[in-house]
């Protein structure tokens, strides 16, 4: 059967056949720009590094397509790899007026970001562009609140493909996993992989490298393509596939910068953020991710599949994590079983749509509650 989204398993052909509406609202040339000085400066900052497929093959062109949507009205000043604030700090960097979006992932912090640790849980997304869809969908319902009490808002929420276990040896059984500590995200991720008997070690993406490269962590919980950004397959030999975990990785806007634009270049910014989002996903994490695992295979990394009993025990073993965080959500006041019952209901309605059809979507009808007030 053929999948209309994209799937960890997919070619780089199947991936570039399933984001022909993505890589086309990506490809805008210089000579479609206009050449004026644009009335508003849109600072991007984040940890990532300039050579990122993600700033590359989506920031990169995105921009220029901002600048084309308004018309030259909204220029771009990017800072990378962690130059303008660090990477932990983008809250208080947004606020203070350093930068106007930047990430401030809540799978780094599940006391600050509760609502947003249900995206995290296993087996309800089939795919990072459905997942993104979702969560953006469902966003000013749900975990709205948890952002916008820290004075800024949402600029986008870009949800990940299923994270892989990169490590030194194999990981085939639950027995592999028995104490050994696992670089992974906070959160429901950890619960994930207490869970598997393990010791999770929270920390980001560049944290997670200099453990493993250190052989202070057994393996490393990550996307294929964040694994071939930072490098870190060259330091594993073995990539397990369990298909439990993907985390949501939310940019926060300045409302500053959001409240001093005129209301038609609002509109315009909502939609090109829509539009991100959805790209996002959709090129990074499945074109890239596709890419990456070419990558990987040319550097002699033995791919693993789990047995389908042994994955039937892994997700056994995780199921308790789902009812302890929604107790958890409800004992803070959270609607916790009409937030799964709704997840659940969205993604099975958008099932259907394909890659292209959800990136349409956000350029013909883009959502308009994300960001206060709503666009009417």
């Amino acid at each position: 059967m053929m999948h209309r989204q994209i799937i960890g398993t997919d070619s780089v052909q199947e991936v570039l056949d399933k984001t022909i509406t993505a890589r086309q609202w990506l490809t805008v040339t210089d000579d479609q720009i206009p050449k004026i000085k644009p009335d508003f400066i849109l600072r991007v900052s984040a940890h990532i590094p300039g050579e990122s497929p993600a700033v590359q093959d989506v920031f990169e062109p995105a921009f220029r397509r901002l600048q084309l949507m308004s018309q030259g009205a909204i220029g771009v000043e990017a800072f990378w790899g962690g130059t303008l604030h660090p990477e932990r700090a983008g809250i208080e960097a947004l606020k203070n007026g350093i930068t106007d979006l930047c990430p401030v992932y809540s799978a780094w912090d599940a006391d600050l970001f509760p609502a947003a640790q249900i995206l995290s849980l296993p087996f309800i997304f089939s795919s990072a562009e459905i997942a993104t869809a979702v969560s953006e969908k469902l966003y000013r319902t749900y975990f709205s609140q948890d952002v916008e009490k820290h004075n800024i808002y949402m600029g986008r929420m870009v949800a990940t493909s299923e994270y892989n276990l990169f490590s030194r040896s194999p990981i085939r059984t639950l027995s592999d996993l028995a104490n050994q500590k696992i670089a992974c995200s906070n959160g429901v991720e950890s619960d994930i992989f207490r869970a598997l008997g393990a010791i999770p070690i929270g920390c980001s993406t560049p944290e997670a490298k200099k453990q493993f490269e250190s052989n202070q962590v057994f393996a490393v919980s990550i996307s294929d393509s964040a694994a071939q950004t930072v490098g870190l397959y060259k330091f594993a030999k073995y990539r397990t596939s369990a298909n439990l975990v993907r985390v949501n990785l939310e940019y926060g806007l300045s409302k500053t910068f959001w409240q001093q634009l005129p209301p038609n270049l609002q509109i315009i910014f909502n939609q090109w953020l829509r539009s991100l989002a959805q790209a996002g996903a959709q090129i990074f994490y499945g074109l890239a991710g596709a890419k990456a695992c070419s990558i990987f295979k040319d550097a002699g990394i033995e791919f693993i599949n789990l047995s389908s009993a042994e994955q039937q025990m892994w997700r056994d073993k995780v199921k308790p994590v789902e009812e302890q965080l929604l107790h958890l959500l409800e004992s803070k006041g959270y609607p916790s079983q009409n937030m799964m019952a709704d997840l659940i209901s969205t993604t099975q309605e958008l099932q259907t749509w394909s890659a292209n059809d959800l990136m349409q979507a956000t350029i013909v009808q883009p959502l308009t509650n994300i960001i206060p007030p709503s666009i009417t």
